[in-house]
C-alpha cells in the first residue's frame, strides 16, 4: 500500500542578500513531497518592515516560514507583525541583533563598493568570506553565488538590501513571544553570523531546536544541502500523519 503523508501548510522561503530561489534548489524537491513550496520576492522595499509587509500581502493566510540570513531578519519581523499566521519557523544563518558600529561600517563600505565598482570581482571576494575555508576555491559554488547575485538579484536590489539591514530593529525582545515549533540552523564555521548568535536565538525561543552544521560556513543550503534538508524535514513533518 502506498505511503502517504498528509499535506500541511505551504512553506515560504525568504532568501538573503545576493541570494535567490537558487539557494534552496536542493531543498525544494524533498519538501515538495509533503508541502507546497513558495519563494518570497524580497527584492522590493526600502526597509525590513516594508519587505515583510510586501511578503505578507502575497503570502497565503497560513504558512511555514524559512528565512536565510537577511531573510531571517525579515522572518523575525513577520513573526512580530503576524506571528499567528506562521505554523512553523526555520531560521538559517541569521541573527536577532541589530548591527553594531563595526558591522554598520562594513555594510556602508559594501554599499559604496557595490555602487561604484565592477560587481563581479566584489562578488567573488564576498563569496570567499561566506563559505567554509575549505570551499573558498569551489568554482561550482562560486558560480551559483555569482548567478544569484548578478543575474537573479542584481546590483540595485543588493544595495537596497544593505541599506534596509542597516536600520533593522532589534528582534531580541520579541523572541520569547514566538511559540510555534522553530528550527535554528547555523554552520559551525559561519564567519558572518557566528554560531553564538543562533545559540542566543535558541535560548529565547522555548519551542526551538538548534542544529550546528559541521564543515559549513554561512551558505549552508548549498554548502551542506543534505544537512539543511533533513533539519527542515524534521521540523515540517514532526506532527504529520502517515497513511
Amino acid at each position: 500500500m502506498e505511503r502517504f503523508v498528509e499535506v500541511g501548510a505551504p512553506v515560504l522561503f525568504v532568501p538573503g542578500i545576493n541570494c535567490s530561489a537558487r539557494l534552496f534548489l536542493s531543498q525544494f524537491p524533498a519538501i515538495w513531497k509533503y508541502r507546497p513550496v513558495m519563494i518570497a520576492d524580497h527584492r522590493k522595499g526600502g526597509s525590513i518592515g516594508e519587505i515583510a509587509d510586501n511578503i505578507l500581502t502575497a503570502a497565503p493566510p497560513r504558512f511555514c516560514l524559512v528565512g536565510f540570513s537577511m531573510g531571517g531578519y525579515i522572518a523575525l519581523d513577520i513573526m512580530r507583525r503576524a506571528g499567528e499566521r506562521v505554523e512553523k519557523l526555520a531560521l538559517i544563518s541569521t541573527s536577532a541583533r541589530p548591527d553594531d558600529a563595526s558591522q554598520a561600517a562594513g555594510r556602508a563600505e559594501r554599499i559604496a563598493r557595490l555602487s561604484a565598482d565592477a560587481p563581479d570581482a566584489w562578488i567573488e571576494q564576498r563569496f570567499r568570506q561566506l563559505v567554509d575555508p575549505a570551499r573558498v576555491d569551489d568554482l561550482n559554488l562560486m558560480g551559483v553565488y555569482r548567478q544569484m547575485a548578478l543575474e537573479d538579484v542584481g546590483r540595485d536590489a543588493a544595495v537596497r538590501h544593505l541599506i534596509a539591514t542597516l536600520d533593522r530593529p532589534d528582534a531580541r525582545p520579541t523572541l520569547s513571544g514566538i511559540s510555534c515549533p522553530t528550527a535554528i540552523l547555523v554552520g559551525e564555521a559561519d564567519r558572518i553570523t557566528p554560531p553564538a548568535l543562533s545559540e542566543e536565538i535558541a535560548e529565547s525561543i522555548a519551542a526551538s531546536r538548534l542544529t550546528l552544521i559541521p564543515d559549513c560556513g554561512h551558505l549552508s543550503p548549498i554548502e551542506q544541502p543534505e544537512a539543511v534538508t533533513q533539519a527542515l524535514l524534521l521540523l515540517l513533518n514532526a506532527d504529520q500523519r502517515t497513511h
